[in-house]
């Protein structure tokens, strides 16, 4: 009889414990009709709204939002900075199994190989972890956010969540910042489809089936559609530009570089170059310090495909 008691003791306690325990609030996410409409109002031709509308993917919608918009309140993990022995082994194989286009990268836009490789296996460990999710979706997802009903609940999951890691110290304080990041995300998130449709109408990608990270970036190098528009190169002189691929890959992130002020000799210059690419001063150095431990490439004759020859041998 004791036993019995105990147990519906237990039992009736953990029913009210998760009773007691608030109800996350859940994301709305759009139907196809809000998604049309939307786009119409921003402007966009009836063709790429109607093929964004045909494959949009709700399903993604709450990872995809809460990911973006409440990342910054989850711990971060281990630091860049910290040398990986692993990662400058890949990055030198890395450039001996692509000579023509690092030596044709640093040819042109004056940005290492041991840079480029490093940069490229920090960002998807050259090419293995490009993401899954539906690049044209993610940005639908993020135009909703700002959307009064999700805007509450968003607010709601980071009161909860700051309940746990206690990063700011006044409910109202959370607040108005979640208000300035769900309207500046949508804002961003308005910026890239615009980049896509521009993208889509000189034909260089299938919009339809372009897919990369929760956060709208693709390729090799996880650039996103504003980047690829300004940025992407093909090693191929008037081609289009296919960044899941390592030769353009690896000239896009040269041009990029170049583009955002590297310079050879000077490290402060290096490091806000790479903080154009991730706004992380962690991020640039760990880079660097991959890049420092990769033996430099001497150049060969393209025709011999043995590739780089280490200085040290």
């Amino acid at each position: 009889m004791r036993t019995i008691l105990m147990v519906l003791l237990l039992t009736f306690t953990a029913d009210v414990s998760i009773a007691a325990r608030p109800a996350k609030p859940k994301l709305i996410a759009a139907d196809q009709e809000w998604v049309r409409s939307k786009m119409h109002r921003i402007g966009f031709s009836k063709a790429f709204t109607e093929e964004s509308v045909e494959h949009y993917e709700p399903k993604s919608f709450d990872k995809v939002v809460t990911l973006n918009l409440l990342g910054f309140l989850t711990p971060s993990g281990a630091h860049l900075t910290e040398l990986d022995p692993k990662a400058v082994q890949k990055a030198a194989n890395f450039i001996k199994e692509n000579p023509e286009a690092f030596q044709a990268a640093e040819k042109q836009f004056g940005v290492p190989a041991e840079v480029v490789s490093s940069l490229l296996w920090i960002e998807t460990r050259h090419g293995a972890d490009m993401g899954t999710f539906h690049i044209v979706s993610v940005y639908l997802h993020l135009l909703q956010a700002k959307r009064p009903e999700n805007l509450n609940k968003l607010t709601r999951l980071a009161l909860l969540k700051n309940k746990e890691v206690k990063k700011y110290e006044t409910p109202a304080e959370l607040r108005e910042l979640m208000k300035k990041r769900v309207v500046a995300k949508s804002k961003w998130a308005e910026e890239q489809l615009i980049a896509l449709a521009e993208i889509r109408k000189k034909k260089h990608l299938d919009l339809k089936k372009l897919r990369g990270s929760y956060a709208g970036a693709f390729g090799l190098p996880q650039f996103i559609p504003s980047s690829y528009r300004d940025y992407a190169e093909s090693l191929v002189p008037d081609a289009t530009p296919n960044i899941t691929q390592p030769n353009d890959a690896i000239m896009s992130v040269a041009n990029y570089l170049q583009k955002n002020g590297w310079q050879t000799a000077n490290l402060e210059a290096q490091v806000a170059a790479l903080m154009k690419y991730n706004n992380s001063r962690d991020y640039a150095n760990g880079i660097l310090n991959i890049a420092q431990k990769v033996p430099a490439m001497i150049p060969v004759p393209i025709e011999n495909k043995t590739a780089t020859i280490d200085k040290s041998e």
